[in-house]
C-alpha cells in the first residue's frame, strides 16, 4: 500500500503536534513494509515560488513546495491557491499513491482534496483543530475571546482587513499605517557607557551570568554598597523590566541580605529586601516592571541602588537579570503629549472599527466569506473519512454540518518511552508547563495562578519560548512581569528531552484559553504517569474525565490556584491521581486502525467504480 501524508509542516523545519504525529504514523507503517512520503509547505524568500524539492527526513521520503505568499492579492489566496493544487495534481501521478491522508491545509489549498479525488486516491482527513471552519484556527477573535461558533458576522470581524480588497482596503490600510505604532529604540541598562556608577570597588559592578534555573544570560552585577545612574530624556512613556535576585552561591554563607532600590530623580519607585539566606521564598529571580512618566527634563535620572542588610557586605553579590526600558509606542521620530497620544490611540481604535464596519457591509467581504464557507463544503463532499482525535471536536464538527456518517472518533497514536525513571522530590512540589509561550496557551493564566504560592512549598518551571504572535508582540515582557517568586523559567528544550523533563516533575498544568481537540502533551504526561491540571473545556477536559488529572474554570487564575494549593496541602492526592491514569493507545495500535480504514475505503472505491 502507498500512502502520502499531506501537512502544512514537517521535520526538520518544524516539530509541532501534526508534525510529530504524522511523522510517528508513517515510521510505523514503513514498519508495516508500506510506501510512505510527505508533502508538506515550506517558505523560503530565496527560492522561487511554488518550487518543489525532494529530500528525505529520517528514511521518510519528503516532498515540499516554497509557498512564500508573494504573488497573493486576496483573501482566497490564503486558503485557496491554484498554482500550488496544480503542481499537487501533478505530483500525485509522478507519486501514484494509494490513499492520500490529509491532516492540515493551511498555507496550501484546499483545492489539494479535489486534486486527489481527481487523480482517483482515497481521501482521509485528520482534524487537528478548528481550521475547516475557522480561518484562525483556534476560534479565538482577536481580543482573545471566545468564538462559540463560526458566523458570518464574527468571521467579518476576524478578517476585516482581509476580506477588504481594492480601494476599501487600500484606504484604510494606509489609514492604518498612519495610526500604526513603533516601539522605538529600547534601553538595556546592562550597557554602562553614559552610566555613572557610585561604589566602593570598581569590581563591584558589571555583567556575570547567574546561574538560577533558567536560561543562562547577561546579568548586571552589583554588589552592596552600588549605585549606578542613568541619564534620561524621556519624552514617552515607558515600561521599566528586570528581576531581582542574590547570587546562588550567598545562599550558604553568612551575614544578611541585600536591599534593591530603583529611584527616579527624588522618588523610589521600588525597594524591597531579599535575604535568601534565611527565607526559602527569597530564593530566585523576582520578577520587577515599573512604568516610567514622561518627563522633560536635563536633570532627569534613573538609579539602580542596592545595600547590605547588615555591615558586613562580603557575601552579598546581587544582579539585575535583563534589565530594559522599554518604550511605549508611538509614531516613530514623532513623541506626542498624552492627550495627543490618547487622540491617535483612539484613532487606531476608529480605524480598525471602520474597518470591521466596511467588512460588514462590503459586497466583497461577504462573497468572501461566502466562498471560502462553499468550499469547505466540497471539501466535506470529496473526503471519504474525516478523523477526530477527540469526541468533543467531532461533535463540534457534526454540528456545524460535516457529515456523521463520514466522521469516527480515533485518538492519536504514540511512541511509548523507555521507563521512565522519575526523579524523587526533595523540598518544593513541582508543577511544570511545557510548550510555546503565545497567549492561546494561557501561560499568563498560568503564572498568575502562582502570584499566590509559597516559592518554599511548591515551584513552577517554565519551559518553551515565545514564538511572536501578531497584535500581541510584548507578551513575553508580560508573562516575566507576571512571574512571582514560585516561578522558574527553563527556556527552550529539545523535542527529545520530553520525557526527561517531565521525570523532573509532579504534576503538569495545561492552561490553554482555547478549546484544544487533544493535546499531544497531555498524552506524554500520562505516559511519564505524570497527573495533569487542565482548563474544564474541549479535548483537554475529555481526556482527564476518566482520570489522572483535574480541572480548573478555564480563564481563571483562582480556580487554577486552588487546585495548586489542594495538592501542596494534601500531596497524597497526587499519588491517588497517579494510580488512575487513563492508557495512551500505541503508535502500532493507531497505525493497526489506520490500515484497516485505508483497506476498507480501497474497497468500497473499488465498488463504486
Amino acid at each position: 500500500m502507498k500512502i502520502l501524508f499531506v501537512n502544512h509542516a514537517f521535520p526538520p523545519e518544524s516539530f509541532a503536534g501534526s508534525e510529530i504525529y504524522v511523522y510517528n504514523l508513517a515510521k510505523e507503517l514503513q514498519r508495516r513494509r508500506c510506501e510512505v512520503g510527505v508533502f508538506y509547505r515550506y517558505s523560503d524568500a530565496k527560492d522561487d515560488e511554488y518550487s518543489l524539492q525532494y529530500s528525505n527526513y529520517d528514511g521518510i521520503p519528503t516532498f515540499k513546495i516554497n509557498h512564500t505568499y508573494r504573488y497573493s492579492r486576496t483573501f482566497q489566496d490564503i486558503y485557496l491557491n491554484n498554482a500550488i493544487a496544480a503542481k499537487f495534481g501533478y505530483f500525485l501521478r509522478e507519486f501514484q499513491p494509494d490513499v492520500v491522508h490529509f491532516n492540515h491545509l493551511t498555507n496550501l489549498s484546499l483545492s489539494f482534496v479535489k486534486e486527489a479525488k481527481a487523480y482517483g486516491a482515497v481521501r482521509i482527513f485528520t482534524l487537528h483543530d478548528y481550521w475547516l471552519l475557522c480561518q484562525r484556527g483556534q476560534l479565538l477573535k482577536r481580543d482573545l475571546s471566545h468564538c462559540h461558533g463560526p458566523s458570518d458576522e464574527d468571521c467579518r470581524s476576524c478578517l476585516a482587513m482581509p476580506l477588504l480588497r481594492g480601494g476599501a482596503q487600500r484606504l484604510l490600510s494606509r489609514l492604518i499605517e498612519k495610526t500604526k505604532t513603533s516601539s522605538g529604540a529600547d534601553v538595556d541598562l546592562r550597557q554602562l557607557k553614559h552610566a555613572k556608577i557610585v561604589t566602593e570597588n570598581p569590581a563591584f559592578v558589571g555583567l556575570a551570568c547567574f546561574e538560577l534555573g533558567d536560561a543562562p544570560g547577561e546579568t548586571l552585577l552589583t554588589h552592596p554598597p552600588a549605585e549606578i545612574v542613568y541619564p534620561l530624556n524621556m519624552l514617552r512613556p515607558a515600561l521599566l523590566t528586570t528581576a531581582i535576585a542574590m547570587h546562588p552561591n550567598t545562599y550558604s554563607q553568612p551575614g544578611g541580605g541585600v536591599r534593591f532600590e530603583i529611584i527616579r530623580n527624588e522618588e523610589i519607585l521600588f525597594s524591597r529586601l531579599l535575604n535568601p539566606k534565611k527565607e526559602v521564598s527569597h530564593q530566585g529571580w523576582h520578577p520587577i516592571a515599573i512604568s516610567l512618566a514622561p518627563m522633560n527634563g536635563e536633570n532627569d535620572r534613573l538609579i539602580l541602588r542596592v545595600e547590605a542588610e547588615t555591615g558586613d557586605n562580603q557575601f552579598g553579590t546581587a544582579g539585575w537579570r535583563a534589565p530594559v526600558i522599554h518604550y511605549a509606542e508611538t509614531a516613530a521620530g514623532d513623541p506626542l503629549p498624552p492627550r495627543l497620544r490618547q487622540l491617535r490611540e483612539l484613532g487606531a481604535q476608529a480605524v480598525s472599527f471602520a474597518a470591521e464596519a466596511a467588512a460588514a457591509f462590503s459586497e466583497r467581504a461577504k462573497e468572501g466569506i461566502s466562498h471560502r464557507k462553499n468550499w469547505i463544503r466540497r471539501v466535506w463532499d470529496d473526503v471519504d473519512m474525516f478523523i477526530s482525535p477527540s469526541r468533543y471536536l467531532r461533535d463540534f464538527f457534526i454540528r456545524y454540518g460535516l457529515p456523521e456518517n463520514k466522521t469516527i472518533y480515533s485518538d492519536y497514536g504514540f511512541v511509548f518511552p523507555e521507563a521512565v525513571s522519575r526523579t524523587p522530590r526533595e523540598g518544593p512540589m513541582r508543577f511544570g508547563y511545557i510548550g510555546t509561550w503565545i497567549p492561546s496557551k494561557g501561560l499568563d493564566v498560568a503564572l498568575k495562578a502562582f502570584r499566590g504560592v509559597d516559592a518554599a512549598k511548591a515551584k513552577l518551571f517554565v519551559y518553551g519560548y515565545f514564538p511572536g504572535y501578531d497584535g500581541y508582540e510584548d507578551y513575553e515582557s508580560c508573562l516575566r512581569a507576571f512571574a512571582g517568586p514560585a516561578v522558574e523559567f527553563r527556556g527552550k528544550y529539545a523535542p527529545e528531552s520530553v520525557f526527561e523533563i517531565l521525570a523532573q516533575l509532579d504534576c503538569l498544568i495545561m492552561p490553554s484559553i482555547w478549546r484544544e481537540n487533544s493535546p499531544l502533551t497531555i498524552h506524554e504526561a500520562f505516559l511519564a504517569r505524570l497527573p495533569v491540571i487542565t482548563a474544564d473545556a474541549g479535548g483537554m477536559a475529555e481526556l482527564v474525565r476518566e482520570g489522572g488529572g483535574l480541572t480548573f474554570r478555564s480563564r481563571d487564575p483562582d480556580s487554577l490556584n486552588a487546585v495548586v494549593q489542594s495538592f501542596i496541602d494534601r500531596p497524597e492526592r497526587l499519588d491517588f491521581l497517579r494510580a488512575r491514569i487513563p492508557e495512551v493507545k500505541s503508535i502500532a495500535k493507531n497505525a493497526d486502525e489506520m490500515l484497516q480504514l485505508y483497506s476498507q475505503l480501497m474497497a468500497q472505491s473499488k465498488q463504486e467504480r
